[in-house]
């Protein structure tokens, strides 16, 4: 193995490695908004408190925070979604299983390993890229999310508690 290749392939392990980082913070961004939501629900079911008493500005202020709320939300439902390719005939060869999966039966997909002629550096350096693309646009919906979450917060705690 060349000094290139594992270079390529730590970093493509490290890519792999974000990736379940990134899952994880989007998934405890989903909890603590599950967790908000479910509080403000029950406030409101319990009738212990109703948006509908809010002043004009409180109110609106109540509704931009739940729709920065619901943005949070679906940036970090963006962040843990399944993306996945299938090609089955990739111009730089088969490299990661969404290629094999695009095959309809084991048979074709022995025949084409059998015809590949993918380095293994050609493959390290095409998982690499897919991967760490992968990874940036996660961690930019866990920044959102996050982003989005903290104003959601902020408005409907002021709406809440300052604004009556």
């Amino acid at each position: 193995m060349t000094e290139k290749l594992a270079m390529a392939e730590n970093m493509l392990m490290e890519a792999r490695a974000d990736v379940v980082h990134a899952d994880q913070k989007a998934t405890m961004i989903l909890a603590a908004l599950g967790l908000g939501f479910g509080a403000v629900l029950g406030g409101q079911l319990s009738a212990g408190w109703d948006s509908g008493k809010l002043t004009p500005l409180g109110h609106n202020i109540w509704w931009t925070g739940v729709v920065l709320a619901v943005l949070a939300v679906s940036c970090a439902v963006m962040a843990v979604w399944p993306r996945y390719f299938l090609d089955k005939a990739p111009p730089h060869g088969m490299t990661y299983w969404g290629h094999a999966a695009a095959f309809e039966n084991a048979e074709h997909l022995q025949a084409a390993l059998e015809k590949q002629a993918v380095s293994n550096m050609a493959r390290a350096s095409d998982q690499l890229f897919l991967i760490s693309r992968l990874v940036l646009k996660k961690y930019r919906y866990v920044r959102a999310a996050l982003i989005l979450a903290s104003a959601a917060g902020l408005l409907l705690g002021l709406a809440a508690v300052v604004i009556r």
